[in-house]
């Protein structure tokens, strides 16, 4: 397994989809609100591709989910025309390094989004080099899973020229890492490769792979999955007990991680939300719940992950086609900063942040351990590092629950509490609480 960068122990990845973030759509106005993420507590910015869109407006060429949108929109930022420039849409080659530059002036790191399984059918490169994607018998190129042609890794020439975009923008223009969409679909070889020659350049860059394969952590800092999420809404979107979360968790900490935590928690991101349409996860579950969602996020293994507008509990409908041009205004309501809900939200996350920060039993190094509970809707877990362990314990439903957990703690300082009392049980020492509606407790076991 690759050793991750140490500084991911305890870093929040906040993800920046260009299209949602500002009304304007652009890096220059994205860059105004880099101190408002660095507020908030995140260490990492994941921006969405800001490259060349293909603009073929052949629907022949569009996925399903395309046509599905509505907003008629050709230029799919995971539909790339030019792996080397930015897309005019988002503004130049300089904003870019601006925005780069402005980060690292706060202290932030910023990952780019590669999208190297696919191109567009009109991608800048094939006219000159027409093998870099697969064909068929005729010429044809080969689709892969959203009707775009797939890149061709057999070519020596094409893995020269990603590695050099890769090589380009950590050079350049001082990138920290990179997000690899379907990184699963692209062979792990030129993965390693890649990951050789721009360690050369930058030591401490990130990798995070979009997928789940155990192997690909021998080249990755992290897998980037869905597992938090699924668990957590089969839990309080299905109603199932909480011994499904934990075998979800433990299966797949087995199963595709070798035993670890390099992944992500997540509950949104651009996918997520672009599937959603107007019915995102956080109106169909309500405040209370996403607040316990987010409790998961930073107190569990592995990297927390924010995608912009959770912070201020936004709802609006998002989508990959959604632009200036092509949309009814899809952006986040950052008026909702000013609402009960959004300055609640905001202080959680901030909380939450400096936890994590402060808090090393919850980062990634810290040990954990489910425990049993008397309620099949109460999680709760421990989590120890150098002799200092601390207590979590989540309501998953809307009902308010008396519960004694199988933690022993025979003293307790609490750390964060909402919609909680928490207690001692009896002589035998056991966490306790008081949980109402989605309720949680963080408590240090002394």
């Amino acid at each position: 397994m690759h050793s991750i960068a140490s500084y991911l122990n305890n870093d929040i990845i906040y993800q920046i989809n260009l299209r949602a973030f500002t009304n304007e759509g652009t890096l220059n106005a994205a860059a105004k609100l880099l101190p408002h993420i660095k507020d908030i507590g995140a260490d990492i910015v994941y921006l969405c591709p800001c490259f060349v869109a293909d603009s073929d407006t052949d629907k022949n060429g569009w996925s399903a989910r395309q046509h599905k949108s509505g907003l008629e929109n050709p230029q799919n930022p995971y539909r790339i025309s030019d792996y080397f420039n930015v897309d005019p849409e988002y503004g130049t080659n300089d904003d870019l390094r601006a925005f780069v530059d402005a980060a690292h002036k706060i202290g932030l790191r910023v990952i780019l989004d590669l999208v190297y399984f696919h191109c567009g059918p009109k991608a800048v490169f094939l006219y000159e080099h027409p093998e870099f994607i697969l064909r068929d018998e005729f010429g044809d190129p080969l689709l892969g899973e959203w009707c775009f042609p797939r890149l061709n890794y057999e070519s020596r020439e094409l893995r020269e020229y990603l590695i050099a975009n890769m090589e380009l923008f950590v050079r350049d223009y001082d990138i920290d890492g990179y997000r690899c969409d379907v990184g699963d679909s692209v062979p792990l070889d030129f993965w390693a490769e890649a990951r050789e020659r721009i360690d050369q350049l930058k030591p401490d860059l990130m990798m995070l792979n979009e997928g789940i394969k155990a192997d690909y952590l021998d080249v990755f800092d992290l897998n980037y999955s869905w597992n938090l999420r699924a668990a957590f809404v089969n839990c309080v979107e299905n109603g199932k007990s909480v011994q499904s979360f934990v075998e979800n968790m433990t299966n797949f900490v087995n199963n595709h991680l070798q035993g670890s935590y390099h992944s992500i928690n997540l509950l949104e991101n651009h996918d997520s939300v672009n599937d959603d349409y107007e019915n995102r996860l956080e109106k169909r579950i309500g405040f209370a719940a996403m607040n316990a969602g987010l409790v998961l996020q930073y107190t569990l293994p592995n990297v927390p992950f924010l995608y912009n507008g959770l912070e201020v509990a936004d709802t609006n409908r998002h989508s990959i086609w959604g632009n200036r041009t092509h949309s009814a205004n899809l952006v986040i309501d950052w008026q909702n900063a000013l609402t009960n809900d959004g300055t609640a939200r905001l202080k959680l996350v901030k909380t939450l942040s400096a936890l994590r920060h402060t808090c090393e039993p919850i980062g990634m190094n810290g040990n954990l351990e489910f425990a049993s509970t008397s309620s099949d809707n109460v999680l709760a877990y421990k989590r120890t590092l150098d002799g200092k362990s601390i207590a979590i314990i989540v309501n998953l439903s809307p009902d308010t629950i008396n519960v004694k957990s199988e933690i022993e703690a025979y003293d307790i300082s609490p750390l964060l509490i909402n919609n909680s009392a928490i207690s001692l049980s009896g002589c035998d020492g056991k966490f306790s609480a008081h949980l109402s509606a989605y309720g949680f407790a963080i408590a240090e076991i002394i």
